[in-house]
């Protein structure tokens, strides 16, 4: 799956540009410029938001200040403004900005600055043995018990405080889409399956040993099938194409 870096830009002169020069990088850019396209970005679990601080037609620190609370997952903010404002670069840091740059670094150094900035995965905690919560939870994934998995893994969710956890909530809410699927509920399965996958495609290939290639692959047969049949489904289910999780040997 392709990163997504979101644009709270609304210049209709430079967006069409850093679109480009996104795509051309290999990312996919989502524009969001208020609080309800904003929050809707990130459940994409974007690595990295960029934020157009000389724009007068949004409220960039409350945008800001929506993007750190959100429980969509960590993610790097990005602003951009005119370089010689002090002020204005002051104030963004101070609202949360992790960085704050001119608007010609954007055009001419944007791959360097999206390298530089973009979220990245704690490879330490990842190496780390697979806490014992989330192989409870696991098993009842496993299992086809998908209720009861949402309230163990939700329970290791909230003990986690690094980023790793952003792939636990990530399996919670494939589980959260299978319980869905059981149910007949179309749009429940979809919108659960493009929270999740986003999340867990960010610690993929493996994270403490959990093979997570597979379960994408596995998410994504689902998702081909949810499609096919249609939203207006109401029938049976390939209960074969449910993935089962699986750890790896290292």
């Amino acid at each position: 799956m392709t990163e997504s870096v979101v644009l709270v830009v609304d210049d209709l002169m430079f967006l069409p540009r850093l679109e480009n020069n996104l795509r051309h990088l290999g990312y996919y850019p989502i524009t969001a410029t208020d609080d309800s396209q904003l929050t809707l970005a990130l459940f994409k679990s974007p690595v990295l938001v960029i934020i157009d601080l000389f724009s007068r037609s949004f409220d960039w620190v409350s945008l800001i200040k929506l993007i750190k609370r959100s429980k969509a997952g960590p993610v790097p903010i990005l602003g951009f403004g005119p370089h010689i404002d002090l002020s204005l670069r002051e104030t963004a840091l101070a609202a949360g900005c992790d960085a704050v740059v001119g608007r010609g670094a954007v055009v001419s150094n944007l791959a360097h600055l999206v390298d530089k900035y973009k979220w990245a995965i704690d490879d330490q905690r990842c190496r780390d043995e697979t806490p014992p919560r989330l192989i409870q939870g696991i098993a009842l994934f496993n299992q086809g018990d998908y209720y009861e998995c949402h309230e163990v893994i939700e329970h290791a969710w909230n003990d986690e405080p690094a980023p790793v956890r952003i792939m636990f909530q990530g399996i919670l809410q494939i589980g959260v889409a299978c319980y869905h699927i059981n149910h007949k509920n179309w749009r429940g399965a979809m919108k659960l399956l493009e929270r999740g996958m986003p999340k867990i495609q960010r610690f993929a290939p493996a994270c403490m040993r959990i093979n997570l290639a597979k379960l994408l692959t596995d998410s994504e047969a689902i998702r081909a099938e949810l499609l096919r049949l249609g939203p207006d489904w109401q029938g049976e289910f390939n209960r074969h194409l449910l993935p089962t999780i699986h750890f790896t040997s290292s």
